[in-house]
C-alpha cells in the first residue's frame, strides 16, 4: 500500500529560492509553489499543506500575516510553518515567532538544514514556539484603483521638512542640515504626498494650513514604517484638527496587527492627551498589497531590510519618479556577499532605477558601520554605489546619524560626491530645502 506523503507550500516571490526549496523538499513532500503571501494564502486554504515554508518580505502580503492567518484558520493551524528570510534581525525573529512562526532559517541555506528542521517538526519533537499567538489580522485592504488618466503634467517639488534620523537634534550644531526627524512633501500630479510623519511633519502643518486657508485639503501619508522616528510627529500635525480635510495613510499590514491599531496605540492615553479617534480631519487606513493609483500618479513599494516591517516607495507621474528609500541596510553588508544577498540589493537597485531622484537613508561611514551591523541603517559608499548602478539622476540622502553635526555632514557630502565623480548629482538632505523638477 503506498504511502501519502505530507504537502508542503513553499511561498516565495523570489523565483530561484522557491524553486530551490521546492527541489529540496520535493523527495519527501507532495509540493505545491506560491510566488507570493496572497497566492499562498489562497492555496494553502485548497491544499490543505502539513508543511509551509515561507519568505517574509513579500508583495501583497507578508510573511507575519501569512503565518498568522494560517495559525489562525482552524483548518490549516496544525500545519508548520518555517520562514526563511535574509533578515537575520533578532526583532524579526522574534515577531515571527509572535505572529505563529514554528522555526526561522536565515537565507541562504544549506538544503539539508531545511530538511532536518522540517522533520523535526512534523514529528513533534521540535520545542513548541515560546512567544503568544496573536488574535487573526484582519485581511488587508488594497486602495481603490482609480481609473488611468490623462497625460500628467510635470511634477512640481520635493520638499525636505525633517531630514534626522533616530531622534530630533535640536540645537545650534545642527541648523543647516535639520534636527527634525523624517518628513518628505511631494507635490506631484496636483496631489499632496507625503513621505513619513516624524517630528518634520509639524512645520509641514502650519504651511499647509497657511496654504489652503480652511479651504478642504486631501492629502496621502506614507509611511515607511512606524518606528517613533517616523511617526512622532503625526499628533502635532495641525491639518488633522479640521473636520473639513481628509487623509489616508498608507503602509502594510503590521506584524502583529492593523496599520490602524498601530496608531491607535501611539495616541493610547499613557502617551498622548488625545485619542485617534478625536481628531477632526477623515482619516482612512490603507494596508497596500500593491501599487495605489492616486489621480495620475502611481505609488509602488518594496520591502526593506530593517528590523520589523519596513517598506520603500517608488512615485511614478508623468514619465517623472522619485523614490523615497528609508531604513535599509545592505543585504551584502549584514549577510555577506552571497548571490542572494547580490541578488536582492540588485532587486532594490531595480526598484528606482532610473528615477529622477533618489531619496534614500545613509546613516554611517564605513568605520561607524562596524559596530552597529545588524541596527539596519544604511553606509554612506553603499548608498552612493547602489545608486550609481541603478542610474538615478539625483540623489539625496537622508536620516542623518544623530550624531553628525553640520559641519560632519559637509565632510560626507564631499565624500559622496567625490565617490561619484560626476556620475550623478548627490547632496544631503537639508531641513527646509526644495528641489524643482
Amino acid at each position: 500500500m503506498t504511502q501519502t506523503r505530507p504537502k508542503a507550500l513553499v511561498v516565495d516571490d523570489d523565483a530561484i529560492m522557491r524553486e530551490m526549496a521546492a527541489d529540496v523538499l520535493a523527495a519527501d513532500y507532495e509540493v505545491l509553489q506560491a510566488m507570493d503571501g496572497q497566492d499562498g494564502w489562497e492555496k494553502a486554504q485548497a491544499f490543505k499543506p502539513d508543511l509551509v515554508v515561507s519568505d517574509l518580505m513579500m508583495p501583497r502580503m507578508h510573511g507575519y500575516e501569512l503565518c498568522a492567518r494560517l495559525k489562525a484558520d482552524p483548518a490549516l493551524k496544525t500545519a508548520k510553518v518555517i520562514i526563511t528570510s535574509t533578515k537575520s534581525f533578532a526583532t524579526d525573529k522574534a515577531q515571527a515567532a509572535a505572529a505563529g512562526a514554528d522555526a526561522y532559517v536565515t537565507k541562504p541555506f544549506e538544503p539539508d538544514a531545511l530538511l532536518s528542521k522540517a522533520a523535526e517538526l512534523l514529528s513533534g519533537k521540535a520545542p513548541a514556539a515560546a512567544a503568544p499567538r496573536p488574535e487573526p489580522p484582519p485581511a488587508s485592504a488594497a486602495a481603490p484603483a482609480q481609473p488611468p488618466a490623462a497625460a500628467a503634467p510635470v511634477p512640481d517639488y520635493a520638499q525636505f521638512w525633517g531630514t534626522r534620523g533616530s531622534c530630533p537634534t535640536p540645537g545650534p550644531a545642527t541648523v543647516r542640515y535639520g534636527g527634525n526627524t523624517a518628513c518628505v512633501e511631494l507635490r506631484i500630479g496636483g496631489e499632496v504626498l507625503i513621505f513619513d510623519c516624524g517630528t518634520g511633519i509639524r512645520g509641514l502643518g502650519f504651511s499647509l494650513a497657511g496654504e489652503f486657508k480652511g479651504r478642504p485639503l486631501s492629502g496621502h501619508i506614507f509611511v515607511g514604517h512606524t518606528h517613533w522616528d517616523h511617526i512622532q510627529g503625526f499628533p502635532f500635525f495641525v491639518p488633522l484638527f479640521n473636520p473639513a480635510n481628509n487623509f489616508s495613510i498608507y503602509n502594510v499590514h503590521g506584524a502583529h496587527g492593523s496599520l490602524e491599531e498601530i496608531f491607535k496605540g501611539s495616541m493610547a492615553a499613557d502617551y498622548f492627551p488625545i485619542p485617534l479617534n478625536s481628531l477632526g480631519a477623515k482619516l482612512k487606513f490603507i494596508e497596500m498589497t500593491g501599487a495605489v493609483r492616486i489621480g495620475k500618479t502611481t505609488v509602488s513599494f518594496m520591502h526593506l531590510n530593517h528590523p520589523g516591517v519596513a517598506i520603500g516607495f517608488r512615485v511614478d507621474c508623468g514619465g517623472r519618479s522619485v523614490a523615497y528609500i528609508s531604513d535599509h541596510e545592505t543585504f551584502a553588508r549584514l549577510n555577506g556577499d552571497t548571490d542572494v544577498a547580490r541578488r536582492q540589493d540588485a532587486e532594490l537597485a531595480r526598484f528606482y532605477g532610473g528615477c529622477d531622484l533618489l531619496i534614500r537613508e545613509a546613516q554611517y561611514t564605513d568605520e561607524e558601520y562596524a559596530p552597529r551591523k545588524g541596527w539596519g541603517h544604511s553606509t554612506f559608499s553603499d548608498v552612493v554605489d547602489s545608486a550609481v548602478t541603478a542610474g538615478v539622476k539625483r540623489l539625496a540622502f537622508i536620516h542623518h546619524d544623530p550624531d553628525h553635526n553640520d559641519e560632519t555632514m559637509d565632510k560626507l557630502v564631499e565624500y559622496c560626491r567625490a565617490r561619484a565623480a560626476g556620475r550623478l548629482d548627490c547632496f544631503a538632505a537639508m531641513e527646509g530645502r526644495r528641489v524643482d523638477f
